[in-house]
């Protein structure tokens, strides 16, 4: 792969790190209690992948040696302790929260597709640990949201009754 596919490959991963990153933050804005938390740390995440792969596209550089290790920089969790029906409720409530679910799963299924494949046409070692590492990332992120919709789905009827407007 030549250093300009590679580059071209991280500015668009950069940029839908910064999509992801700021439908987080507005949906934290219009929330509180664990909804805000959830949606913060979900921004802060997005903005660990952002600065890494920002500082890759500056250094043109895979910085991976044993004193850096991307999976430790960019790793986090889930935090599903918090999602439980009051979370849910709070999140269906709302339109907003809900379009912010549905359209940072968009974002994170888009990553999941840029990503994988970037990483059918990787040759070097430490780039295709890099990028199969973000596949795996964002898949998880997918699939997470997904699940939070389909629990999300027997609070949103109910909580909006869809009157008209």
């Amino acid at each position: 792969m030549l250093d300009n596919e590679v580059l071209a490959a991280v500015k668009g991963g950069m940029k839908g790190e910064l999509d992801s990153v700021t439908v987080y933050e507005e949906a934290a804005a219009v929330s509180e209690g664990d909804v805000k938390e959830f949606f913060l740390a979900r921004a802060a995440e997005e903005k660990k992948h952002f600065n890494y792969l920002l500082e890759y596209y500056r250094t043109k550089t895979i910085n991976l040696t044993p004193e850096r290790d991307a999976h430790a920089e960019l790793g986090g969790s889930w935090r599903s302790a918090i999602i439980g029906e009051a979370f849910l409720r709070q999140v269906a409530a709302s339109r907003h929260l809900s379009a912010a679910v549905a359209a940072a799963a968009h974002l994170e299924a888009d990553a999941v597709r840029h990503y994988r494949s970037w990483l059918e046409r990787a040759q070097a070692p430490e780039l295709k640990r890099l990028l199969g590492m973000l596949v795996e990332w964002e898949e998880r992120h997918y699939s997470d949201l997904l699940l939070m919709q389909e629990e999300m789905e027997r609070y949103y009827f109910e909580v909006n009754r869809f009157e008209p407007f």
